[in-house]
């Protein structure tokens, strides 16, 4: 049975031009598009850990997943936390179509960067970015598995996916060997290795704040070249 919408809170909305101007001039941090195809186990508690911190700091976030139980226990591990926005995309048989949900969002000019975690996301993210150009930061959790991508379908799956990461203005790992599984899985990344970024806990989390307000500004501020927390 089709599971449909159940939430979007966003109330935000400002012309794509005067985000840019506040966010530029440093008078508001950017509202993130964040983008989770399975925001359950680590990945949620991935979030809630880190992005808690990030709103301290002043960012905002609108946390794209599928509609159903995972997304309504994430917005309630944000409780208390003002000027977050929580949009359910529909679920049919177990199929979630985040795309055009993502799509609506990104070309109404609110945001000034898309973050997608998991690959599952990073490919939707990538299809609804297509024509509109927001920054696009990926964060992979997992490591590619030899066999992950089986039969002709799994080729298709896998070159969307080559596609989605070469697309990606910057690249989030869990750990250096995943940066490397990476590489060998996506060679075409070698020549980009200035966009790989390494996630490590016990590391200041400002270093992934400069990252998220250069991506979404367009601006040349200084990037991390080491691991960085996420």
């Amino acid at each position: 049975m089709p599971v449909r919408p159940l939430m979007s809170v966003d109330f935000s909305a400002v012309p794509a031009s005067e985000a840019m101007r506040r966010w530029v001039a440093g008078n508001e941090r950017p509202r993130i598009l964040l983008v989770a195809r399975w925001p359950v186990g680590a990945i949620r508690a991935h979030l809630l850990a880190n992005y808690s911190a990030l709103c301290a700091a002043g960012f905002r976030f609108t946390f794209v997943g599928p509609a159903g139980a995972a997304l309504e226990l994430l917005r309630a591990g944000f409780d208390g936390i003002e000027g977050l926005g929580f949009v359910a995309a529909p679920v049919e048989e177990r199929r979630c179509r985040l795309w055009p949900t993502i799509r609506a969002l990104l070309r109404s000019g609110r945001f000034g960067l898309l973050h997608s975690h998991g690959m599952t996301a990073a490919v939707h993210a990538a299809l609804a970015n297509l024509g509109v150009g927001v920054p696009h930061l990926v964060t992979l959790h997992k490591p590619l598995r030899p066999n992950q991508f089986p039969g002709w379908f799994g080729c298709l799956k896998h070159w969307m996916l080559k596609r989605a990461l070469q697309q990606a203005d910057a690249i989030i790992t869990a750990s250096d060997e995943a940066r490397a599984n990476l590489i060998e899985y996506v060679p075409s990344l070698r020549d980009h290795t200035q966009r790989l970024f390494t996630l490590v806990d016990d590391i200041k989390a400002e270093r992934l704040m400069v990252l998220l307000q250069a991506l979404a500004t367009r601006t040349l501020l200084p990037l991390p070249t080491e691991s960085i927390a996420a």
